[in-house]
C-alpha cells in the first residue's frame, strides 16, 4: 500500500543565446523573449519539489498511525489537502508562463518565411517543429498532474472517514500510482523535446551566422 513519491520533476527550459533588424536575428529575438517569460515557469519547479517532498512525509506519517489515533490522521489529512491546494496554484503560474512563451514563440511563423535561404528556412521549419511538440508536451504534462493531485485529494479525503475500508484506501492509492506514472512518462517527453530544440537551435543560429563555431 506503498504510494509513490512523484520523482523530483525538474523540468527543462530552452536556453538562449544573444544577437537583432534581419528575419534571422528577428527569429532569434523572439526566442530570446519566449526564454525570458519562461523564468516563471522555471520559478515553480523547486517549490513544487518541495511541497511533493513535505505530502509524501505526510502520508508516511499518516500510515504509521493506527485508526484509534482518528483526529491525528484528520489534521494530517487536512494539511495534506492544503499541500495539494499550494501545488495546483503553482502549477496554475507555471501554465501562465507556458502560455505566454507560446505566444511569444507564434510570432516566428512570419518571419520563416522571410528567411532567403532554403536550407536555413528549412532548418527553422524544423526548430518550429520541435518547439510546438514540447509545447504539446508541455500541456500533457500539466493535464496529467492535475489527475495527480485529483486523484491525490481523493486518498485525503477517504483517510478522515471513520468509517473506512483497507481495501478501498489501496484501490484508490493504486489509483494515484497509475497516473503518477502518466506525469513521469510526460515529463521525461518534454525535457526530450526541451533538450532536441536547443541543441537545433544552436545549429540555426550557426547556420545563420548569429554565433560563430
Amino acid at each position: 500500500m506503498k504510494k509513490r513519491h512523484l520523482a523530483a520533476i525538474l523540468l527543462a527550459s530552452a536556453t538562449l543565446l544573444s544577437a537583432c533588424g534581419s528575419p534571422e536575428e528577428q527569429i532569434h529575438k523572439s526566442l530570446e523573449e519566449t526564454v525570458v517569460l519562461e523564468k516563471d515557469f522555471e520559478k515553480q519547479q523547486k517549490p513544487l519539489m518541495k511541497l511533493e517532498e513535505e505530502e509524501k512525509k505526510l502520508f508516511d506519517d499518516i500510515m504509521q498511525l493506527g485508526m484509534k489515533k482518528f483526529d491525528e490522521i484528520t489534521s494530517l489529512s487536512d494539511k495534506a489537502l492544503a499541500n495539494l491546494d499550494k501545488r495546483e496554484e503553482l502549477l496554475a503560474k507555471e501554465e501562465k508562463a507556458m502560455s505566454a512563451s507560446k505566444k511569444e514563440f507564434d510570432k516566428i511563423d512570419n518571419l520563416i518565411d522571410k528567411l532567403k535561404d532554403d536550407q536555413l528556412r528549412g532548418k527553422a521549419k524544423e526548430l518550429q517543429k520541435l518547439m510546438i511538440q514540447r509545447y504539446e508536451s508541455h500541456e500533457l504534462l500539466v493535464e496529467a498532474y492535475k489527475k495527480v493531485i485529483k486523484e491525490d485529494r481523493k486518498i485525503y479525503e477517504l483517510m478522515k472517514d471513520k468509517e473506512l475500508k483497507l481495501e478501498n484506501l489501496e484501490a484508490q492509492i493504486e489509483a494515484a500510482n497509475k497516473v503518477q506514472e502518466e506525469v513521469l512518462a510526460a515529463s521525461e517527453e518534454f525535457n526530450k523535446f526541451t533538450e532536441e530544440f536547443n541543441e537545433e537551435k544552436e545549429k540555426l543560429y550557426k547556420e545563420a551566422g548569429i554565433i560563430n563555431d
